[in-house]
């Protein structure tokens, strides 16, 4: 230990010869004031996200129930022999007091063939169909909406299909 500590003395001693003097100590800065905390400041969050898209979803299968928001459009699409003369009416879930309001339906035919012989021209339809059928949500709860394929003539129709429609309040927190 005395050796090392007669080393350290003499390399100092060794080391600092021929250099120049140091430099005089900086004077003393003010005395520092105790830090303060700043005033706090109200919490800031993200704004919202965008509203949730009006539409939901085009159900095509009425075994799973049709979840949607208030407010939020969906389409019940019903396939169809459009040749025949068939089309899906809508027997029972909408009307006063409803949770769910119809706004309105459109069938669009399937394309069979092209017109080969007559270039330029839009492709003939027929055969098949499908029916689009527009819903609102008006408000919470559960609606059961029943559809009926009605041929020309009948009276009852030859087959009906019942879609179950899950409506949520349209709740968003920010």
């Amino acid at each position: 230990m005395r050796f090392a500590t007669i080393a350290l003395l003499v390399f100092t001693v060794l080391g600092t010869s021929g250099q120049t003097p140091a430099a005089p100590a900086p004077a003393a800065s003010p005395p520092l004031r105790p830090a303060t905390s700043p005033a706090p400041q109200p919490a800031t969050f993200a704004p919202c996200p965008s509203p949730r898209p009006p539409f939901a979803t085009i159900a095509v299968d009425p075994a799973p129930p049709v979840e949607v928001l208030t407010t939020q459009q969906f389409v019940i699409a019903l396939r169809t022999v459009a040749d025949g003369g068939d089309s899906w009416n809508l027997l029972s879930g909408t009307g006063k007091g409803s949770i769910v309001r119809s706004d309105g339906n459109r069938t669009l035919n399937d394309a069979a063939f092209q017109n080969l012989d007559r270039p330029g021209q839009p492709p003939q339809t027929g055969g098949n169909a499908t029916e689009l059928w527009l819903f609102t949500a008006i408000a919470p709860g559960t609606a059961t909406l029943t559809f009926g394929l009605m041929t020309p003539g009948a009276t009852t129709p030859s087959r009906t299909t019942t879609y179950t429609v899950r409506i949520s309040p349209n709740v968003m927190v920010c």
